[in-house]
């Protein structure tokens, strides 16, 4: 891998002509008295290449033109010539979100802020140009986006160049699904590459990987059809799970147990978890109807997972594509649910620890060896089986396991914008595994890496920074 300095020359009197050393000309393949097309994103400049006397991997260019392609000064970054009889330069990573919090210079994207800056400053060191931006941010008219980027310590508001491929952060259900048609003219038009292309809806997920081998670490779940459906799915289980079919972050889910002479419904709001007790199944499904009447839900037994002093516990593992493209674990970590909540996301308070450690910690004896290689096993075979049924193009993955008492895994959830707060971290002292990651597969998926091989250094932590 290869990365250039771009250097804009104002004092070049020939606006065509960008310079670099012979060793570069012929590392490039580039055409000697013969002019073909420099491209940066969508810009294109039709140039030509004369040697000069510059020494490592400079690329010296014309301000005019450097103006035209909205090239920055000193900015480094990847170059190849193609088969097109063009030299293209970049990647440039557009990180797509659905709004920018104006009245907080500091926090401009929210809890977001920290992970987006860090993107950005990581991506500078590999040679990419990123920045953030919305979809009323890009200019078709004039081919080129209005977005964000973090300089001088400061967030500071650009023109660039529509960016090669795009990471989707939107955070809205509803506004990715009203972008839809948007996003998909923008794609035919521009052929940027969208990644994290959808959220994912349960209900699917379960049906596409109910047909292959990984329905046996399901837990059985149904479509929510009123109380006859909770009715049967409470004859086989003692414990079950109503959960919105588009939920995220443990909201709206609640907890149902048949007790000897009662149902128990077991719900979390802000300040914690609610518990009510029912004489009948009738009385529970009525006062529960007005929570979930508008909203598309499911059943799913409930499982005997281990704890940690009654807390629940589960654990996310990271998977991302690298830098050759392949699936990868990038870091796996253990939630522990709030003493006050029914579930362990983080932002219902729930805490994150290291897997093997907080498995060791929990209440119940496992009837067989759990190591961080079956986490590591089921979650790649998990990401695997899905991709190859579910439409859309993903690189990244946040994969949420549960072991139960008998130490049998089992499949909780998949999701496809897995969090990246602050609260996500664990080691304040290095840069995020997942970020690494992210810009290895910008430069991979734009054909930037030299040699596609693979490298032994393995990017993967537990119990790391996400």
């Amino acid at each position: 891998m290869t990365i250039f300095t771009i250097q804009n020359e104002q004092t070049i009197n020939r606006a065509s002509i960008i310079y670099t050393n012979p060793s570069l000309i012929q590392k490039l393949n580039l055409p000697i008295n013969e002019p073909f097309v420099l491209t940066y994103g969508h810009k294109k400049v039709n140039v030509m290449v004369f040697a000069s006397a510059s020494k490592g991997n400079l690329l010296i260019i014309p301000s005019q033109i450097a103006k035209k392609l909205l090239l920055p000064n000193g900015i480094q970054i990847h170059a190849k010539y193609t088969n097109n009889n063009e030299l293209q330069l970049g990647p440039i990573l557009g990180i797509l979100i659905q709004n920018i919090q104006k009245n907080q210079p500091q926090l401009p994207f929210g809890k977001f802020t920290s992970f987006a800056q860090e993107v950005i400053q990581i991506a500078q060191t590999k040679g990419v140009l990123a920045y953030l931006f919305t979809i009323q941010d890009i200019n078709q008219e004039n081919d080129f986006v209005t977005g964000w980027t973090f300089k001088n310590n400061k967030w500071e508001k650009s023109s660039f160049p529509i960016p090669d491929v795009i990471y989707n952060r939107i955070s809205s259900r509803t506004l990715e699904k009203n972008l839809h048609d948007t996003l998909e003219q923008l794609q035919n038009h521009y052929h940027f590459i969208l990644f994290n292309h959808h959220f994912l809806n349960k209900w699917e997920v379960y049906q596409k990987l109910n047909s292959t081998p990984i329905n046996k670490m399901m837990p059985r779940t149904v479509l929510y059809k009123g109380l006859l459906s909770v009715k049967e799915m409470l004859q086989k289980y003692p414990v079950i799970y109503l959960k919105p079919t588009n939920g995220a972050l443990g909201q709206g889910i609640i907890r149902i147990e048949k007790k000897t002479d009662m149902y128990q419904a077991q719900f979390t709001r802000p300040q914690g978890s609610v518990t009510k007790e029912f004489q009948t199944l009738e009385k529970m499904s009525k006062y529960l109807h007005p929570r979930i009447a508008n909203r598309s839900y499911l059943v799913q037994q409930g499982l005997q997972l281990i704890h940690y002093q009654n807390r629940p516990i589960d654990f996310r593992i990271l998977v991302q594509k690298n830098r050759i493209g392949e699936w990868a674990i990038t870091s796996m970590v253990a939630r522990i649910a709030n003493d006050q909540h029914i579930v362990s996301n983080l932002a219902q308070g729930g805490t994150q620890n290291k897997v093997m450690e907080t498995i060791h910690l929990a209440d119940a004896v496992l009837a067989k060896k759990i190591t961080r290689h079956h986490f590591k096993s089921y979650a790649l075979s998990i990401t695997k089986q899905l991709e190859a049924v579910i439409q859309g193009h993903f690189a990244e993955l946040g994969i949420d396991i549960g072991l139960d008492t008998k130490g049998r895994l089992w499949l909780l959830e998949v999701n496809s914008k897995p969090s990246k707060t602050g609260d996500t971290k664990l080691n304040e002292n290095e840069p995020r595994p997942s970020v690494s990651r992210l810009i290895q597969y910008a430069i991979y998926i734009n054909g930037y890496y030299e040699k596609k091989k693979k490298q032994n250094k393995k990017l993967y932590r537990s119990g790391g920074r996400q």
